[in-house]
């Protein structure tokens, strides 16, 4: 069986490339590195990587051995940093995964009214989220697709309606409804280019037969709410999440033309005790602070 330090190193190169980088970023010499390459390919009678240059770039095999560094490293982390926590403090914190949906500052200083735990806030990719939470990186995030696995447990939060978020000067900054075509008239700002069963693409774009040509992705809502107000280009956004901005006057909400149908948000977590006597009380707290007033 390798040690943990073979896998840490097939990390290191996959993110890297190289073997001097690689061992520049685990903290070891590039000579100690080739020896551990040479170690776990003559333990294993395979290669990891196929060579090019300077560059490695794993074979099958090591393709293999990654996937189990991507799943066992972060618990190893975890286990590690909740070890250190528990030696300074009687708990460990918990945290909580933020997705590109992260404009909660209204709820940041609710946070502990209810119990004494500390929330860790964990920043995720898009593409991370359900991953982090069925490997134990967060034990609980905000989203719309709760993964049905035993042993996570969700609450329902809201269900809310998409919207075109605009610059308050838009010349349909007052229109009763936005056609699809004005999505495709400048720079149209979303958190995911990827088209998703259920959301604008299916119910928005698809029937008008518009897909817009100027798409800018950036994996923070928050972000993007500063581009509109700016007057940088235009979006579509959940209701809930807007809805700040537009009260203050930065940007204007304005409803999709066409049959839009509401979107389920979950507060999805671990479904242990000390978890659930975290989690249910903030999906109280964010049912109370996003819930629309209808």
């Amino acid at each position: 069986m390798l040690d943990i330090k073979y896998y840490v190193l097939i990390d290191a190169i996959a993110t890297h490339g190289t073997v001097h980088d690689a061992a520049a970023a685990i903290g070891i010499t590039q000579p100690a590195a080739t020896h551990r390459i040479r170690e776990m390919e003559r333990r294993l009678g395979v290669a990891l990587f196929h060579r090019e240059g300077r560059r490695l770039t794993l074979s099958a095999s090591g393709e293999r051995l990654l996937d189990t560094a991507h799943a066992v490293l972060p618990q190893l982390r975890n286990a590690e940093l909740e070890a250190w926590q528990l030696a300074r403090r009687a708990e460990p914190a918990l945290r909580l995964g933020i997705g590109p949906y992260d404009t909660f500052s209204r709820a940041i200083p609710h946070l502990y009214d209810q119990h004494e735990r500390d929330i860790d806030l964990v920043r995720l990719p898009m593409a991370d989220m359900t991953t982090a939470l069925l490997a134990n990186r967060v034990d609980m995030i905000c989203m719309i697709e709760v993964p049905s696995q035993r042993g996570i447990a969700h609450q329902l939060l809201f269900e809310e309606p998409l919207v075109a978020v605009l610059p308050p000067d838009h010349p349909d900054a007052q229109s009763d409804t936005i056609p699809a075509e004005v999505f495709d008239r400048g720079r149209h700002f979303t958190y995911s280019i990827t088209p998703e069963s259920g959301h604008e693409f299916e119910h928005f774009f698809q029937p008008a037969g518009v897909y817009p040509s100027h798409m800018v992705q950036i994996e923070s809502v928050a972000l993007i709410l500063e581009l509109v107000a700016a007057g940088k280009g235009v979006s579509i956004l959940s209701r809930w999440a807007a809805r700040d901005a537009h009260q203050a006057g930065h940007v204007v909400m304005r409803p999709l033309a066409g049959d839009i149908p509401r979107i389920p948000w979950y507060l999805a977590y671990t479904q242990t005790p000390h978890i659930a006597a975290v989690a249910e009380p903030l999906a109280d707290t964010l049912r109370h602070l996003y819930r629309a007033d209808e």
